[in-house]
This record gives C-alpha cells, sequence and structure tokens, in this order.
C-alpha cells in the first residue's frame, strides 16, 4: 500500500508509537553496498491491508521477492482473508475485492510459509514500519514472537541518496528510474519494485558507499 495520501496519513497517525524493539532497521546507508556484495540475502516485501492502523486493521495480501547481489532468488505471493470487509477505497486502489479474498487462508494459515520463506533475510520494504508493524501485529494475534529480522527502509534510503527530490514514493521512485511498473498497489509487483529502488539507491550513492575491505 505505498500511495501518497496514505503515506502521509501513516506518518500522521502515528504509528511510531508501536514498540520500536519490534524494529530492527538499519539505518548505516554508507553500508548498503558493503553488505549487499558480502553476499546477504534480501526479502523485498509489501503489504496490503484494510487500513492504516495495524492494531484495528487487517492485511489482505502479502507479496515478498527474496535477492542478492546477482539477482532475484524467489517469490512469495498470496492474498489474505482478513475476516473483514474490505473498505472500498482499498477495493479501488488495489483492485483486492471481498470475493477474492473470501476463500483464501487467514494469516495465521500462511504465516509459517511466511516465516520459512523470509528465514533470516534482511527485509527490505517502503516505509517499512509500516508493513513490519502489520505483520508483526498479525504475529502478536498468534501470540508469536515479533520478526527478528533486520530490515532496511528504502523511503529513508532514497532520501538519504536524492536529498533533492520532491517526492520519495515508490511510485515516483519508479518512474524516476525508469523502472516497470506491472501491478501498481499490488503486494508482489511492489516489492519488485521495492528491489529495483533498493539497487538503484546503491548505484546513486556509490561514492558515500564504505568499500568491503
Amino acid at each position: 500500500m505505498k500511495y501518497m495520501s496514505l503515506c502521509h496519513l501513516r506518518i500522521i497517525c502515528g504509528f511510531l508509537s508501536m514498540p520500536k524493539s519490534h524494529l530492527h532497521l538499519l539505518n548505516d546507508f554508507r553500508r548498503m553496498k558493503r553488505l549487499l556484495d558480502s553476499g546477504a540475502v534480501f526479502c523485498a516485501i509489501d503489504t496490503e491491508t484494510t487500513g492504516l492502523k495495524p492494531d484495528e486493521n487487517r492485511i489482505i495480501e502479502i507479496g515478498a521477492v527474496k535477492f542478492n547481489k546477482n539477482g532475484e532468488i524467489g517469490r512469495f505471493s498470496t492474498l489474505v482473508n482478513p475476516r473483514v470487509l474490505i473498505p472500498s477505497f482499498c477495493q479501488e486502489l488495489t483492485g483486492i475485492t471481498n470475493k477474492m479474498v473470501f476463500a483464501q487462508k487467514e494469516f495465521h494459515e500462511i504465516a509459517p510459509s511466511l516465516l520459512d520463506f523470509l528465514d533470516s533475510s534482511i527485509i527490505v520494504a517502503h516505509n517499512a514500519q509500516f508493513d513490519l508493524r502489520f505483520i508483526n501485529a498479525e504475529l502478536a494475534r498468534m501470540e508469536m514472537d515479533a520478526l527478528a529480522n533486520q530490515a532496511i527502509d528504502t523511503l529513508r534510503f532514497s532520501r538519504w541518496t536524492y536529498p533533492e527530490n520532491e517526492h520519495w514514493t515508490l511510485q515516483f521512485l519508479a518512474k524516476q528510474f525508469n523502472i516497470e511498473v506491472k501491478n501498481a498497489h499490488r503486494a508482489e509487483d511492489d516489492a519488485r519494485v521495492c528491489m529495483e529502488v533498493f539497487f538503484k539507491c546503491i548505484e546513486g550513492s556509490l561514492d558515500r558507499q564504505k568499500s568491503i575491505h
């Protein structure tokens, strides 16, 4: 769910009130190329939800793209039955309808597959706090621990790399970098675009990246 109006609302609504200890963000962006070159495995992830509040709203779709310095390794994508009606504005934005999720598995049923896919990879997401807090809220409903994975926020990374930009939304960056958008506001494609933005941020900050040596 990476669109300008809700992106702004996410900040206004104060999601930072959720425990920061559940987030393991890597903020030294000078080390991103070194991390990539080290052979680390990353997983770009995106969620579509019924709203903006993790403690009240639910996930309706999760998409993830696993990759390393050599490129894409694998993908994970699934619709999720939220057990609540999807608001009309979310249906209009994502194209995900109540009928589409009616027969889908609930989060607790897909969680094992998701966690297996994520494994110990470094999570990459655009406005990562949003996606991580939604996933952690769903895990909390299952009385499970929050994700322990380290994470990189490409929203922050892009602001650091391209401070001259007027906007840093995922779709704006995709247009700026001529990244093909196949299915905007759907989780799997947004995750793929996020991966491409991550690479572009490293490429655009090579003069500030620390060597692996």
